[in-house]
């Protein structure tokens, strides 16, 4: 990560390029969303899950990008985590984006014990993760939407 301090205020490249990204993801979504509005089914068309699989990969990248900022600036991962702002249950945004993300990267492993109630089979941050998720959305289909 490199940030160049000037007279100005500061110049990201890496927040250059995420948002880069974004924007093409965003075109995308622009596209699904019409296609979305305009189909009898689209469940059964595809969109849905394929407007699920663009909205996963934006978390990833925010997280990213998220990681590459707070480890060259020396934060700590619970301190990036806990900062403002904050959504209305009182997670951080921050927080909210990177469980979304690691729900997005690793919700193949974990479908089997998110369909059962009790998470009896989770440990540590993929347990974090769900009761993250949890506060702000109920488990259904298209997570990363109901994210957002």
């Amino acid at each position: 990560m490199t940030i160049v301090k000037s007279d100005d205020g500061y110049a990201d490249g890496d927040f250059s390029l995420l948002g880069r990204h974004l924007r093409l993801l965003d075109l995308e979504l622009i596209r699904l969303n019409a296609a979305i509005a305009a189909s009898n089914d689209p469940e059964t068309d595809g969109l849905c899950d394929t407007a699920e699989y663009f909205i996963g990969h934006g978390f990833v990248a925010i997280q990213r990008y998220i990681t590459a900022t707070r480890t060259g600036l020396g934060i700590r991962m619970a301190e990036a985590f806990d900062a403002p702002p904050m959504t209305k249950s009182g997670l951080s945004l921050a927080a909210a984006i990177n469980a979304g993300a690691n729900y997005w990267k690793h919700m193949e492993e974990w479908i089997e014990t998110i369909n059962k109630s009790d998470y009896a089979d989770l440990r540590g941050s993929a347990l974090k993760t769900l009761k993250q998720i949890e506060v702000i959305t109920p488990w259904v289909e298209y997570t990363c939407f109901n994210l957002t």
